[in-house]
């Protein structure tokens, strides 16, 4: 490999993701912290429905605001892990294939873009990763010097004889 990876090096989410998963969180705690307050003080009417989505809310918002703060893409002598809360995934660098990028769009039209890391064994685990990390050029030129997947599928001539009988 002529770009050699970014060996330990520890990347974040960026600090965007971060402040907004602290603000949505702060949002859900302010709307259920009125809700409560109002039933305390006897102004309000208990209105469970209400309720049911602050909490839920605020439920979303610890989950998020936790995953964004613990989530890291280590690099390791040997291998490029993904960690947070839930596990570690864990891909050795000599048992990468190559590289694939996609966006997930959303309904207003907007998406997310990010990376998979494609194993050469079935046996090991595919790493994909949204581009939000505070990545630096070290990591884009190991990353960009991986084989490009999705270009050597656009040479790569597919007969289909779907539907011929």
């Amino acid at each position: 490999m002529e770009n050699p990876a970014p060996i330990f090096r520890i990347y974040r989410p960026n600090w965007a993701w971060r402040t907004f998963a602290i603000l949505f969180l702060g949002f859900a705690l302010a709307f259920v912290i009125a809700m409560l307050e109002g039933l305390v003080s006897g102004r309000s009417e208990p209105k469970p429905m209400e309720l049911a989505i602050g909490v839920v809310l605020f439920i979303a918002g610890v989950g998020m605001a936790v995953l964004l703060f613990t989530t890291v893409v280590c690099f390791t002598q040997d291998t490029i892990e993904k960690r947070n809360l839930l596990g570690i995934i864990s891909l050795p660098l000599n048992g990468i294939r190559g590289r694939r990028e996609y966006v997930v769009r959303g309904d207003e039209g907007g998406g997310t873009p990010y990376l998979r890391l494609v194993p050469d064994d079935d046996r090991l685990p595919t790493l994909d990763f949204a581009k939000n990390y505070s990545f630096d050029d070290a990591f884009f030129r190991w990353s960009y010097g991986l084989r490009d997947l999705d270009a050597e599928d656009k040479h790569v001539h597919k007969d289909s004889n779907f539907g011929l009988v």
